[in-house]
């Protein structure tokens, strides 16, 4: 039997991700089967099991892949710019992505992620290793802030965290799956607010 280029397997995987991320957002975890996959995708299920032991460990690569984007946003803050100015551009970022109804799918597989992981102890890990890691990005910025003097000297750095992370994602779930949108006014106002207690 041939061998299938390193090229060609990541092809596979990644149809295989993006037709289960589709059914995923749109019917739910509980609702998708593998055979849903395997007819969505145009792979055998011998060939999803070569890559993916089951629907849980394809779950999770989807939502490792939606949150890379994400994370490298923060990793790639220029370096010139002063700490309030990449709040500023992570929040203008953020809001506008959230915002924005072509990531509609892709908020309802977060919701999705969030409330499967909440009812599986595996998964929840998952999640907490995922917040963790996302949320070191924006605590590098608020400390160096800190320490730069623009943002203030008792800044409680992990609440303001929680409160970016929270009200970001939940202008997602009320665009997303709601569909209740964030005008540029709500965007603007919540911008200001979170600058406004950041610097002294």
């Amino acid at each position: 039997m041939p061998k299938i280029s390193e090229e060609a397997k990541n092809e596979r995987v990644q149809i295989i991700l993006d037709h289960a991320f589709k059914l995923f957002s749109r019917k739910g975890y509980s609702n998708t089967t593998m055979d849903d996959i395997v007819k969505a995708s145009g792979i055998s299920k011998g060939g999803i099991y070569t890559y993916f032991r089951g629907k849980q460990e394809i779950f999770i690569a989807i939502a490792e892949n939606r949150f890379s984007l994400r994370r490298k946003m923060v990793e790639e803050l220029q370096e010139d710019l002063s700490s309030i100015e990449k709040i500023k551009n992570y929040l203008n970022w953020i809001l506008s992505w959230v915002s924005d109804e072509k990531n509609s799918l892709q908020i309802k597989f977060t919701t999705e992620f969030w409330s499967v992981s909440s009812r599986d102890k595996d998964l929840m890990k998952v999640s907490e290793a995922r917040y963790e890691r996302f949320s070191k990005g924006l605590k590098g910025i608020l400390i160096e802030g800190v320490e730069r003097g623009e943002f203030k000297e008792d800044l409680d750095i992990d609440a303001m965290v929680y409160l970016i992370l929270a009200s970001t994602d939940s202008i997602g779930f009320m665009t997303g799956v709601m569909g209740i949108k964030a005008d540029k006014k709500v965007c603007e106002n919540l911008i200001s607010m979170i600058c406004n207690h950041l610097i002294k």
